[in-house]
């Protein structure tokens, strides 16, 4: 349990670290991205209206002037230009002053309210703007409307926006309005980090949550999956992944992993069966040599009985010899350390040849071997002496387990690319949830329901594997106390 728990407390670290790191820089990046977009436009805004206003004013103030009200009464007209740029500056809080042609304020905001001004009526913030000389001709020519100082005149940028008053195509001075927007972005700033900051942290609340559950439902599996191995380390096999209800990649690996396992506990089940009866297959003989030999060295048995024992010897002999060459060829398969000779070999010949060599069994068991006069020459590219083994081993099996009374039959069949011979018995059959497993190594039928009480389940194992080696395939068709088929395709 603390091993399952320290395992998530690692995973739920590593993978919270890792969401919280993506969420983190995406939100900074977003953010930037949005900050400079936000002032730049900003900016731009800022710029437009202060142009707006600023043409407003100056249009505001070339009809005072030019209207017969201010000759008739021009401490009146002076008062309203007066209250317009105090209107104006209140209402955007913009700096708007009105300045004469050489570039001095005459009117400000606070002409009218005496705000900021001396004893000589002075406004003591803007008696001290003085437009620099650069400005004044392009001002009189058409405008200014940029971000900047103004020379020397703000410590900080503006958006600066100059418009010239004309009155009856008469050059009158400028007016001036300047928009500080360094206050208003440090505002968005500060709104836009808090709004990001309340964001980041209920992602990062989520993203908690998602991970615990993620990484929960990762751990667990493989802590199972930890248990399992030490199980099959320790050589038991019995011990099954729980499987999840997903269809992702572990939900896989699981469903594989306890399907190797099930596949471990078969192979290690035949190894067990195979050692016990490999074990006893080579005690019997070796037994009964040891015994007949002891024999005739003590006398026990008489001279004239010898040779009959000793044929039994060589018999029992020849059989660990065969067991033995079987194991060995099957390692040299395995390890790839076969050495084939491929040439074209014909099957039909070979066929009716290894039957030849079974013609006394057949006869005990009155069987009726039935194919050889329809059989034509079939011709494959293959090793001569194994596709005899394969042959042999099939023969053999074919008489074995064949009924008393029953029938072989032997056909051959060629096409194109491959050449097929099939050998077919009646007796038994193999039951059908013991076909897909026929050639796997080490297994054998039900014991209880085999004639065959000595194999030790290498025989098709052995077939398959050198028909595998030679580019061909082997099938099995079987039907309970009817027959058996194999068949078996080798290339042309």
């Amino acid at each position: 349990m603390a091993l399952a728990k320290s395992k998530k407390g690692a995973f739920f670290f590593r993978y919270f670290m890792i969401f919280s790191a993506i969420i983190l820089v995406s939100f900074m990046f977003i953010g930037i991205t949005f900050l400079l977009f936000l002032a730049g436009n900003l900016s731009t805004t800022t710029l437009q209206e202060t142009k707006s206003n600023s043409h407003l004013l100056s249009q505001m103030t070339s009809e005072i002037l030019g209207s017969h009200t201010i000759h008739e009464n021009p401490a009146g007209g002076v008062m309203t230009l007066c209250k317009n740029v105090e209107i104006l500056a209140d209402s955007t809080g913009y700096d708007v002053y009105i300045c004469d042609n050489n570039g001095n304020v005459v009117i400000c905001p606070h002409t009218l309210s005496g705000f900021d001004l001396n004893n000589n009526n002075v406004c003591e913030i803007h008696s001290k703007i003085t437009i620099p000389s650069s400005y004044l001709q392009r001002v009189k020519t058409g405008g200014v409307s940029e971000f900047s100082k103004l020379g020397e005149t703000y410590d900080k940028h503006h958006c600066i926006s100059m418009t010239p008053i004309y009155v009856n195509n008469t050059y009158h001075g400028f007016c001036v309005t300047a928009a500080s927007t360094s206050g208003t972005i440090v505002e968005y700033i500060k709104q836009m980090l808090f709004m990001f900051s309340v964001s980041a942290l209920i992602a990062l609340v989520l993203v908690t949550i998602a991970v615990y559950f993620m990484t929960g439902r990762i751990a667990r599996p493989i802590k199972n999956l930890e248990t399992a191995t030490k199980c099959y380390a320790s050589g038991d096999f019995s011990y099954r992944v729980p499987e999840i209800k997903t269809n992702d990649e572990l939900a896989e690996l699981i469903r594989k992993f306890n399907a190797m396992a099930s596949s471990l506990s078969q192979i290690e089940n035949s190894r067990r069966s195979f050692v016990a009866n490999v074990s006893h297959e080579f005690k019997t003989p070796m037994t009964t040599i040891g015994g007949f030999i002891n024999g005739i060295l003590d006398g026990t048995i008489p001279p004239g009985k010898q040779n009959y024992y000793l044929e039994i010897v060589s018999s029992e002999i020849s059989r660990l010899s065969k067991m033995v060459n079987t194991m060995l060829n099957i390692s040299k398969i395995e390890t790839g350390n076969v050495d084939m000779t491929i040439e074209k070999i014909e099957l039909s010949q070979k066929l009716v040849s290894t039957f030849l060599g079974f013609e006394q069994l057949v006869s005990q068991k009155n069987i009726e071997v039935c194919g050889f006069e329809d059989l034509t020459p079939v011709y494959a590219h293959a090793d001569s002496a194994m596709i005899d083994q394969v042959i042999y081993n099939l023969a053999d099996n074919a008489v074995k387990f064949t009924n008393e009374g029953g029938k072989i039959t032997v056909n051959t069949a060629t096409d194109k690319d491959y050449s097929y011979f099939a050998i077919t018995n009646t007796g038994k059959g193999i039951p059908e949830k013991d076909l897909k497993k026929i050639f796997e190594r080490f297994y054998k039928v039900d014991q209880s329901r085999s004639t065959d009480v000595k194999s030790t389940g290498l025989g098709l194992y052995l077939i398959k594997s050198i028909i595998d080696i030679h580019g061909g395939t082997i099938t099995v068709e079987s039907e309970e106390n009817s027959f058996t088929r194999f068949t078996v395709k080798l290339p042309k």
